[in-house]
């Protein structure tokens, strides 16, 4: 889902076939590292060992994504993470990050053209590093909220389920990558040049790095939502505050990519269309769980405030639906698993 390709090509055939993949979470792109001369660039600047391992790391990187299509997550994180180190280590002995003394490309992974991004500051390596580091997690958030093939004893209904301690780790992993993204722009954007900031590419932009942050936020909320529904402890009120949270984690997020000049085309387009739907998803739960909360009254107007909820829930449920088909048919076009058929929330 997102701007990650969202298609895989059947091989073994005459023709390709290509099948769409199913998607939960939001997911990034993948860059990978394009060999770079790094002994000639870092001579005199660090240690030859240090620079041998910097360009095996990236030599791995790019093997092990290229060869996985990203999906060895637990290979590349602890090749990116030691890179890192390594990185951070360049930098402190570094005052303006070597401006103009590197030349670090990356390009976007499955694109067999030229380079994508030519880094000359060690803080614009660090950046997509880092991000490389967030779209991990959300990947990895993603193929644990995808139900398996098992379904939910006694429902009779057919629904496929994620398990509770599936549904617990991709929040975390939303967590951390809305940490990392969060770093980004507190962090890193600060530190580069001005004419560095405005060549970067759309999913790397101040708005749209936070705006990624915060619909992270948004869909751990929504999953959470989901635990709660699940839960025989969680009150009425506890569900309607979560679905609450959820609004206002997509109303940000949609106002802060809102003005962002990339929203008009790209990876940014159909972000703002994921978080439009989300945003319809969640203010229906909100309606919902209010109007069982107001059902709760003893006063006859009560009953009719929650009718009333239960109606607007109902209207904003089927404008959800319009936005997530626009959003899938946006490019790349994804194939969705709608949480709260996961959820088994009922809103008629």
């Amino acid at each position: 889902m997102g701007c990650a390709q969202s298609t895989i090509a059947v091989v073994g055939r005459k023709n390709k076939k290509r099948i769409i993949q199913e998607s939960v979470v939001f997911v990034l792109q993948f860059r990978v590292p394009v060999q770079s001369d790094l002994q000639r660039q870092l001579k005199g600047v660090s240690p030859k060992t240090t620079i041998n391992r910097l360009t095996c790391l990236r030599n791995q990187i790019e093997l092990v994504a290229e060869d996985t299509g990203g999906s060895a997550i637990s290979e590349l994180r602890t090749a990116l993470e030691e890179y890192l180190s390594l990185l951070s280590g360049l930098i402190k002995k570094s005052k303006d990050g070597m401006e103009g003394c590197v030349e670090l490309k990356w390009r976007t992974l499955g694109d067999g053209r030229r380079a994508e991004i030519c880094c000359t500051n060690l803080w614009m390596e660090m950046l997509i590093v880092i991000h490389m580091m967030a779209a991990l997690a959300l990947t990895e958030a993603n193929s644990l909220m995808i139900p398996k093939d098992c379904y939910a004893s006694g429902s009779g209904n057919g629904v496929r389920v994620v398990s509770t301690d599936c549904r617990r780790d991709a929040v975390d992993l939303l967590l951390k990558a809305s940490g990392y993204l969060e770093f980004c722009v507190r962090e890193i954007l600060t530190q580069l040049p001005h004419d560095i900031k405005s060549k970067l590419p759309d999913d790397m932009q101040e708005s749209v790095l936070q705006t990624l942050s915060i619909q992270a936020l948004g869909q751990g909320t929504e999953i959470q939502l989901g635990l709660a529904v699940d839960s025989q402890k969680a009150t009425l009120s506890v569900k309607r505050r979560i679905a609450c949270e959820q609004v206002i984690y997509f109303t940000q997020a949609y106002h802060c990519l809102s003005s962002c000049e990339a929203v008009s085309h790209g990876c940014a387009k159909k972000l703002l269309r994921f978080i439009y739907w989300k945003f319809l998803e969640a203010k229906a739960a909100a309606y919902y769980y209010h109007g069982l909360v107001t059902d709760k009254g003893s006063e006859p107007a009560c009953h009719l405030s929650a009718v009333c909820c239960f109606l607007a829930a109902a209207e904003i449920l089927g404008e959800s639906k319009k936005a997530c088909l626009s959003f899938c048919l946006a490019p790349p076009v994804t194939r969705f698993v709608l949480l709260y058929d996961i959820l088994h929330v009922n809103y008629e």
